[in-house]
């Protein structure tokens, strides 16, 4: 849960702390891609690992596939939804 006024790393670490987690229904990869300052997050139902791989289930089962550019000034408002995105995917398959 992220704290009240958060700065982009809080939220940038409340990411990594879901993804080191391991969710049990989904597998989330946030990585950092240094040159391009970009934050990368997809995320994908473990389903996929079970069956037969291609590209056209690669899409399939993609749930979050979001590359932030942190030097715009939209950075903040896009890390923030992309972490309230994961957020409710997690409580959604929790829940189910």
């Amino acid at each position: 849960m992220i704290k009240p006024n958060p700065t982009i790393n809080d939220v940038i670490n409340e990411l990594m702390f879901i993804a080191i987690a391991k969710p049990e229904k989904v597998s989330v990869s946030v990585r950092y891609i240094g040159h391009a300052d970009a934050l990368e997050v997809i995320v994908i139902d473990k389903a996929y690992f079970n069956g037969m791989k291609t590209p056209n289930t690669w899409s399939v089962h993609k749930l979050i596939d979001k590359t932030i550019y942190l030097d715009g000034l939209t950075a903040f408002r896009q890390v923030t939804s992309t972490y309230n995105e994961l957020s409710n995917l997690i409580k959604t398959e929790v829940a189910a």
